[in-house]
């Protein structure tokens, strides 16, 4: 320190002072060792994991949010593109539009969907009761064909669902009020959630480019074009499978949904539904929506036309074949053309991991549970291409859209001896 001689305060020297930190620009501390640069890691990755499990519950509104975004942002581009308004006021009219088709769409369609469904409810003790007396006669194939299933003595059993059922729903007439007070307290509950995914997905979609250039500059220069590379396959896969389910959902649905208005099947629009949701679910989807069609044929025959013409068995096999038909349709014409090939995972792996996603999240791990099985095989075969030294984005590893491989750079031909004299020539003059 030294003294100002004008004004008697002390200043600090300009040698080797705090003044000088400025002109730092390396780190004077020592390069990290391995095992060091280990510590850390294993610490970070043990305090990521705390922080999922400490915020699991953010977990589903988050990966909602995540999916919504995905689904927006062509949207969103595509309206810059062609249109003069900008990304922020194109993000703004779609989520107006999204708010509105929220709102609108389950009050218009609330009272149809709510009346058969409520018919449904109330006739399934009749249905039970009608399936016990369906046993109670031999079943006739044809005349030298007769299944005998009146031995089988199943009144008992049928009598006794039947019972249960009409307990279970005078219980629930009796307890209408506080049914309907736990009803107004998850609607409000999910109003909540679907405003913070809302909010999330707006978040997300404004600022993605930034995000994302964020992360890449995280990651070490050598390996930023593998990540922008890797991230594509994982978002071509995404993208298939999120659109085509999407699309497959709403195909699927209005294809029930007129064979059902065709053949005269009853709770047309509460089939189709269930047929569209349950495209959602790899595997057992298909199964699982053909079930209530087929009970809906044989219990209510008369209602049909077309089952008015036939036994109760029979219309519930046809109403059974349409439904295999329509997903035979479905795998070898459909998805093919809408999702692709981009999964590139067996039927089996679906399976299994249908059945993980559901004990590890529930329904968002069996809705997901296709692509993230992707995006694993995706990141699993990186890894192993560079441990055993070959090319990660080899032919048929990463699915990208082949683009048309540019023209290529043809070098010009050296000039003829003559015209090469004819230009010395004239240069000279």
């Amino acid at each position: 320190m030294r003294k100002d001689g004008r004004n008697g305060r002390f200043q600090p020297r300009t040698g080797i002072g705090i003044l000088n930190m400025k002109r730092i620009t390396r780190s004077s501390s020592p390069p990290w060792s391995n095992n060091n640069k280990r510590l850390v890691l294993m610490v970070l990755l043990l305090l990521l994991a705390l922080a999922l499990y400490r915020f699991r519950l953010l977990l589903l509104p988050l990966s909602m949010a995540m999916i919504l975004a995905y689904l927006i942002e062509p949207l969103v581009t595509q309206l810059t593109k062609r249109t003069p308004l900008s990304r922020n006021l194109s993000i703004a009219v779609i989520y107006l539009l999204l708010v509105a088709a929220l709102v609108s769409i389950p009050v218009s369609t609330i009272n149809p969907i709510v009346t058969q469904v409520s018919n449904f409810i109330h006739r399934t003790p009749q249905y039970i009761r009608d399936i016990g007396e369906f046993f109670q006669e031999p079943i006739t194939l044809a005349e030298d064909i007769v299944i005998p299933v009146d031995q089988l003595s199943l009144d008992q059993l049928f009598a006794s669902l039947s019972s249960n059922l009409v307990e279970v729903v005078q219980t629930l007439g009796g307890q209408t009020i506080s049914i309907f007070g736990s009803l107004a307290t998850a609607t409000i509950s999910t109003v909540g959630w679907t405003i913070m995914v809302l909010f999330l997905s707006f978040y997300l979609v404004k600022d993605h480019e930034i995000l994302f250039e964020s992360m890449v500059k995280l990651t070490p220069k050598s390996y930023q074009s593998d990540l922008i590379r890797l991230t594509e396959g994982i978002s071509l896969t995404w993208n298939a499978f999120l659109r085509g389910q999407l699309v497959l959902c709403v195909v699927v649905g209005v294809i029930i949904f007129v064979i059902a208005l065709i053949i005269g099947l009853p709770n047309a629009i509460t089939l189709a539904l269930i047929a569209g949701l349950m495209e959602l679910i790899p595997t057992f989807g298909p199964i699982l929506a053909a079930i209530p069609a087929v009970v809906i044929a044989a219990l209510q025959t008369e209602a049909s036309w077309l089952g008015s013409l036939m036994s109760p068995f029979w219309f519930a096999m046809m109403v059974l074949i349409i439904y295999g038909v329509v997903y035979q349709l479905e795998n070898y014409y459909l998805v093919p053309r809408i999702i692709g090939h981009h999964l590139k995972l067996h039927p089996m792996a679906v399976l299994l991991g249908v059945l993980g996603g559901a004990s590890v999240a529930g329904i968002l791990g069996v809705l997901l549970a296709a692509p993230v099985l992707a995006s694993i095989r995706l990141i699993w075969m990186y890894i192993y291409f560079k441990l055993t030294d070959q090319d990660p984005f080899s032919d048929g590893f990463m699915p990208l859209e082949r683009t048309k491989p540019p023209a290529p750079i043809v070098a010009p031909n050296p000039p003829s001896s003559s015209a090469q004299e004819q230009q010395d020539s004239t240069a000279t003059a």
